[in-house]
């Protein structure tokens, strides 16, 4: 369909779906872009800013909400969840499952995608809405090998979803966007003979930072439907029936059990301006879109998701706090002093020593004899009162704003009005639960990426190479895959086959491996306080959990000091498991026996499922219905 549209007719479909989703998105794009800017600063309205400036009266902006944002990111980047690999049919190998879980472990610390999840996060949390994105590359200048990789994605919203999807990654969407901006000289040294001519998206704002004579163009993923037919055949000579995507030639060496048609789709890449396709039509090599959205907190109201973040109801309680702020140190800075009564005739020749008196502290101050008011001084008068009310409605916005983004005083570390350990740590926790949405998302976020990763892989990592896998110790070794080797430690052959079986992801979160290492090694040594003959049990493991150097090495000595009951199931030093003690020739004799009766009883059983098996394919095609007769000239 798509792929063999001349380049008008796909720009213009291009065209119509990007309006559609832009239009859908714009509503929500506006209320996030000033959740934005409220975050950085811009608080209170123009016309009422205007007119205190104005009136030299003060506009102040105690920003709150990067400690609330901060907060919830926070315990994302304390505990970061971890994609690992599980096979989930009979062809998947729990071994290349752990390879898998390595390889991913690499691309993501390869390419930094820590960088790309903090991004996301942050603007989850502040607007309700971020994105990452998967890409490939050469693995170097010198290979035509490719590599899988993150990227991060500063601007979410150069990143554009059909609207008519359902899911919360919008995998099953017709269509993804994302645009860019390219400088002018660039735009021509990449694509020359192509007009300058950029693609109409005009609410993708990258503000100033771009030079302003750069083009934007556009990414564009659709899914090309595809009609295909599959066969379960039975091949002559075999008892297991298999399927095809095309029958043999040879009518003879199969029969045909069914068939079935699949309407499915074949995902293409473009590079588009609104005049040409720059590039593509490239198959992309998975089933999924690369770009991966992360939402905030979401809301569906008669069909339409609304998705925000801890910004967005606590405006209001934040431009009350920095009015009530701003008329309680208008009200404290124009208070009037302290002020002296007296007669005019009082200051006589000592009025310059009154008018310093704010500024100098005077031993004493000196007044004439008023001949009018004998006897009397000049007496202080009591200064007028700052109105209460402003300092309540300051205390009651503070509240508000911890009310609305659900963290309490307790939950930010600070001093609050519960009493008891309980009730604190209650209090704390209500809030951590408060914030789950935005972790629990980014999880979801996550655990699509590994869809991504799996679905590419295969395709990426296709043929006979070595590998980097990274462990969960930070530790790293390289394995061969897709190709047969010979492992030096067993002396046996190996494929580890990445283009075979499938396999799923689940997404972990917990403290980084350091940090679980601490923590095991803090609860190692409060065990030993209460059972010290535990000691040289432990010993190995304890200094293992070190981070001086030459830790593994003691480790190691100790482990040997260590009765060999006690390790007899644990590696060896050449990290294979040690054998137990030989058995004595009897005991030999008698295994072996048994070992030839085992192999014997399985030999026997899978004859009888073999028998089984061909009973029940000759049935099911015994049953087949036959062809109706065709007419005469079909």
């Amino acid at each position: 369909m798509y792929k063999e549209m001349d380049a008008q007719d796909l720009i213009k479909a291009a065209r119509e779906f990007f309006a559609e989703a832009e239009d859908a998105f714009y509503p929500q794009y506006t209320e996030m872009i000033d959740d934005l800017k409220f975050l950085d600063g811009e608080q209170w309205p123009g016309t009422l800013k205007a007119d205190r400036v104005n009136d030299g009266r003060p506009c102040l902006v105690i920003n709150k909400l990067p400690t609330f944002i901060d907060r919830i990111t926070g315990d994302q980047r304390m505990n970061r969840p971890t994609i690992k690999v599980k096979p989930v049919d009979s062809q998947a190998d729990p071994e290349v499952a752990e390879i898998l879980t390595g390889l991913i472990r690499n691309i993501e610390v390869q390419s930094n995608a820590d960088q790309a999840d903090d991004t996301a996060g942050d603007s989850a949390a502040a607007c309700g809405y971020g994105a990452v994105r998967i890409i490939t590359d050469y693995e170097n200048d010198n290979t035509f090998d490719q590599v899988l990789g993150v990227q991060r994605v500063p601007n979410p919203f150069s990143c554009y979803f059909d609207p008519m999807a359902i899911s919360f990654d919008k995998s099953d969407g017709r269509y993804c966007f994302q645009t860019e901006k390219i400088a002018r000289t660039e735009y021509k040294r990449r694509f020359p003979g192509f007009a300058l001519t950029e693609f109409d998206a005009s609410r993708d704002d990258y503000g100033g930072w771009v030079e302003p004579d750069a083009l934007r163009v556009v990414e564009f993923w659709v899914k090309d439907p595809i009609k295909k037919t599959i066969y379960f055949i039975l091949e002559k000579g075999e008892t297991e029936p298999k399927i095809v995507k095309e029958l043999p030639e040879n009518e003879e060496n199969y029969v045909l059990i069914k068939e079935r048609k699949v309407e499915g789709y074949q995902m293409l890449w473009y590079r588009l301006s609104s005049s040409d396709i720059l590039e593509g039509p490239v198959e992309w090599p998975s089933k999924y879109f690369p770009v991966i959205p992360v939402f905030g907190k979401e809301l569906n109201i008669e069909g339409q998701s609304k998705y925000r973040g801890a910004v967005k109801f606590a405006k209001d309680p934040q431009r009350l706090y920095n009015y009530s702020r701003s008329m309680g140190a208008e009200a404290v800075s124009l208070a009037p002093r302290a002020p002296y009564v007296m007669f005019a005739g009082m200051l006589g020749a000592n009025k310059s020593q009154w008018d310093s008196m704010h500024k100098r502290n005077y031993n004493y101050l000196l007044v004439d004899h008023d001949p009018q008011a004998p006897g009397q001084l000049p007496q202080r008068q009591m200064p007028g009162q700052v109105n209460t009310g402003i300092q309540s409605e300051t205390i009651i916005a503070d509240q508000e704003l911890h009310d609305t983004v659900g963290l309490q005083l307790a939950a930010m570390g600070q001093k609050s009005n519960e009493k008891s350990g309980k009730a604190i740590q209650a209090r704390a926790a209500e809030g951590e639960i408060g914030q789950y949405a935005y972790n629990t998302n980014m999880i979801r976020a996550l655990k699509q990426r590994g869809r991504v990763y799996l679905d590419m892989i295969p395709l990426i990592y296709d043929v006979g190479r070595i590998v980097t896998i990274f462990n969960e110790d930070g530790s790293d070794r390289q394995v061969q895959v897709n190709q047969e080797y010979t492992d030096k430690k067993t002396g046996k052959t190996k494929r580890h086959d990445l283009t075979v079986g499938r396999y799923d992801v689940v997404v972990t979160v917990g403290p980084s491996y350091q940090t679980q290492r601490e923590e095991a090694a803090d609860g190692i040594y409060s065990f030993l306080k209460a059972l010290p003959t535990a000691g040289p049990y432990v010993q190995d493991l304890l200094a293992k959990m070190q981070d001086w150097p030459y830790a593994d090495e003691i480790a190691r000595r100790l482990k040997k000091t260590i009765p060999e009951e006690i390790t007899r199931e644990e590696d060896g030093e050449d990290g294979q498991p040690q054998q137990p003690a030989t058995p004595d020739p009897a005991q030999q004799m008698e295994m072996a026996m048994m070992q030839v009766k085992l192999e014997q009883e399985k030999a026997e059983l899978d004859k009888i499922r073999a028998e089984i098996r061909k009973i029940e394919v000759e049935t099911r095609v015994a049953a087949i219905p036959p062809p109706p007769p065709q007419r005469k000239g079909e």
